[in-house]
Protein backbone atom coordinates (compact mmCIF):
# COMPACT_ATOMS: atom_id res chain seq x y z
CA UNK A 1 0.00 0.00 0.00
CA UNK A 2 1.23 3.54 -0.61
CA UNK A 3 0.87 6.88 1.09
CA UNK A 4 -2.23 7.81 -0.95
CA UNK A 5 -4.12 5.01 0.78
CA UNK A 6 -3.77 6.45 4.31
CA UNK A 7 -7.28 6.97 5.75
CA UNK A 8 -8.62 10.37 6.73
CA UNK A 9 -9.58 11.29 10.29
CA UNK A 10 -6.49 9.79 11.94
CA UNK A 11 -4.97 10.44 15.35
CA UNK A 12 -1.17 10.36 15.27
CA UNK A 13 0.55 8.77 18.25
CA UNK A 14 4.15 9.42 19.30
CA UNK A 15 6.20 8.84 22.44
CA UNK A 16 9.88 9.32 23.26
CA UNK A 17 12.00 6.25 23.93
CA UNK A 18 12.32 7.24 27.59
CA UNK A 19 8.91 7.62 29.21
CA UNK A 20 7.83 8.01 32.85
CA UNK A 21 5.72 5.20 34.34
CA UNK A 22 2.63 7.35 34.96
CA UNK A 23 2.49 8.24 31.28
CA UNK A 24 2.98 4.62 30.20
CA UNK A 25 -0.11 3.70 32.22
CA UNK A 26 -2.10 6.57 30.66
CA UNK A 27 -1.01 5.49 27.17
CA UNK A 28 -2.13 1.93 27.91
CA UNK A 29 -5.49 3.16 29.21
CA UNK A 30 -5.91 5.34 26.12
CA UNK A 31 -5.12 2.42 23.79
CA UNK A 32 -7.49 0.16 25.70
CA UNK A 33 -10.27 2.72 25.25
CA UNK A 34 -9.98 2.51 21.43
CA UNK A 35 -12.48 0.35 19.58
CA UNK A 36 -13.18 -0.67 15.99
CA UNK A 37 -15.35 2.46 15.68
CA UNK A 38 -12.62 4.85 16.89
CA UNK A 39 -10.70 7.02 14.43
CA UNK A 40 -7.59 5.26 13.13
CA UNK A 41 -4.34 5.63 15.05
CA UNK A 42 -1.45 6.41 12.73
CA UNK A 43 2.14 5.90 13.87
CA UNK A 44 5.45 4.29 13.11
CA UNK A 45 5.06 2.28 16.33
CA UNK A 46 8.80 2.30 16.87
CA UNK A 47 9.47 3.17 20.54
CA UNK A 48 8.62 0.76 23.38
CA UNK A 49 5.49 2.70 24.42
CA UNK A 50 4.35 2.99 20.79
CA UNK A 51 4.83 -0.78 20.39
CA UNK A 52 2.78 -1.46 23.54
CA UNK A 53 0.03 0.84 22.27
CA UNK A 54 0.07 -1.04 18.95
CA UNK A 55 -0.28 -4.37 20.75
CA UNK A 56 -3.32 -3.10 22.66
CA UNK A 57 -4.90 -1.51 19.58
CA UNK A 58 -4.56 -4.78 17.68
CA UNK A 59 -6.03 -6.71 20.60
CA UNK A 60 -9.04 -4.35 20.57
CA UNK A 61 -9.36 -4.48 16.75
CA UNK A 62 -9.02 -0.69 16.70
CA UNK A 63 -8.13 0.76 13.29
CA UNK A 64 -4.40 1.29 12.82
CA UNK A 65 -2.31 2.87 10.09
CA UNK A 66 1.20 1.45 10.42
CA UNK A 67 3.69 3.73 8.66
CA UNK A 68 7.05 2.35 7.68
CA UNK A 69 10.28 4.37 7.55
CA UNK A 70 11.25 2.37 4.45
CA UNK A 71 9.56 0.91 1.39
CA UNK A 72 6.86 -1.69 1.88
CA UNK A 73 8.42 -3.88 -0.80
CA UNK A 74 10.39 -6.63 0.91
CA UNK A 75 9.10 -5.70 4.37
CA UNK A 76 8.74 -8.76 6.57
CA UNK A 77 5.57 -8.25 8.53
CA UNK A 78 5.44 -9.48 12.11
CA UNK A 79 2.79 -12.16 12.60
CA UNK A 80 0.50 -9.97 14.72
CA UNK A 81 0.56 -7.30 11.99
CA UNK A 82 -0.13 -9.89 9.29
CA UNK A 83 -3.08 -11.29 11.25
CA UNK A 84 -4.51 -7.81 11.95
CA UNK A 85 -4.08 -6.84 8.29
CA UNK A 86 -6.00 -9.95 7.22
CA UNK A 87 -8.82 -8.93 9.60
CA UNK A 88 -8.79 -5.43 8.14
CA UNK A 89 -7.90 -3.52 11.30
CA UNK A 90 -4.34 -2.62 10.24
CA UNK A 91 -3.27 -0.89 7.06
CA UNK A 92 0.43 -0.53 6.29
CA UNK A 93 1.62 2.47 4.25
CA UNK A 94 4.92 4.00 3.29
CA UNK A 95 5.93 7.38 1.89
CA UNK A 96 9.02 5.78 0.32
CA UNK A 97 9.82 4.41 -3.09
CA UNK A 98 10.82 0.79 -3.68
CA UNK A 99 14.55 1.58 -3.60
CA UNK A 100 14.41 2.70 0.09
CA UNK A 101 14.92 -0.73 1.65
CA UNK A 102 16.43 0.35 4.98
CA UNK A 103 15.16 2.39 7.90
CA UNK A 104 17.51 5.21 8.89
CA UNK A 105 17.33 8.20 11.24
CA UNK A 106 16.62 10.37 8.18
CA UNK A 107 13.79 8.15 6.91
CA UNK A 108 12.30 8.06 10.42
CA UNK A 109 12.08 11.88 10.39
CA UNK A 110 10.45 11.79 6.95
CA UNK A 111 8.03 9.09 8.16
CA UNK A 112 7.09 11.15 11.22
CA UNK A 113 6.48 14.26 9.10
CA UNK A 114 4.30 12.14 6.81
CA UNK A 115 2.33 10.85 9.81
CA UNK A 116 1.71 14.39 11.05
CA UNK A 117 0.58 15.44 7.56
CA UNK A 118 -2.08 12.70 7.55
CA UNK A 119 -3.35 13.28 11.10
CA UNK A 120 -6.17 15.51 12.26
CA UNK A 121 -4.79 15.44 15.80
CA UNK A 122 -1.36 14.55 17.15
CA UNK A 123 -1.07 12.85 20.54
CA UNK A 124 2.42 12.94 22.00
CA UNK A 125 2.31 10.79 25.11
CA UNK A 126 5.68 12.13 26.22
CA UNK A 127 8.58 14.04 24.69
CA UNK A 128 11.94 14.07 26.40
CA UNK A 129 13.29 17.58 26.94
CA UNK A 130 15.32 18.76 23.92
CA UNK A 131 14.75 15.45 22.13
CA UNK A 132 13.54 14.60 18.63
CA UNK A 133 9.97 14.07 19.80
CA UNK A 134 9.96 17.52 21.42
CA UNK A 135 11.18 18.99 18.12
CA UNK A 136 8.33 17.15 16.40
CA UNK A 137 5.89 18.65 18.93
CA UNK A 138 7.15 22.15 18.08
CA UNK A 139 6.64 21.38 14.40
CA UNK A 140 3.07 20.26 15.06
CA UNK A 141 2.34 23.51 16.89
CA UNK A 142 4.02 25.56 14.13
CA UNK A 143 1.75 23.86 11.57
CA UNK A 144 -1.32 24.86 13.58
CA UNK A 145 -2.32 21.26 14.25
CA UNK A 146 -3.98 20.10 17.46
CA UNK A 147 -1.30 18.78 19.81
CA UNK A 148 -2.54 16.56 22.64
CA UNK A 149 -0.72 15.00 25.56
CA UNK A 150 -1.41 13.19 28.81
CA UNK A 151 -1.59 15.14 32.07
CA UNK A 152 1.67 14.67 33.96
CA UNK A 153 4.25 16.86 35.60
CA UNK A 154 6.66 15.28 33.10
CA UNK A 155 4.71 16.89 30.25
CA UNK A 156 4.71 20.45 31.59
CA UNK A 157 7.01 21.57 28.76
CA UNK A 158 4.52 20.25 26.18
CA UNK A 159 1.66 22.12 27.84
CA UNK A 160 3.76 25.29 27.92
CA UNK A 161 4.37 25.05 24.17
CA UNK A 162 0.64 24.66 23.48
CA UNK A 163 -0.35 21.02 23.93
CA UNK A 164 -3.74 20.23 25.45
CA UNK A 165 -4.22 17.52 28.08
CA UNK A 166 -6.64 14.76 27.16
Amino acid sequence: MTNVDAPKNCVAFFCSNACPGDIILKAQDWANSRSPKSPAVISGFHTPVEQEVLRLLIRNSAPVVYVLARSIKGWRKPRDITDAMSRGSVVAVSPFEVKQTRTTAKTAVIRNDFIVSKADQVLIAHASNSGKTEALARSVIDQGKNLLTFPSVSNTHLIEMGAVNI
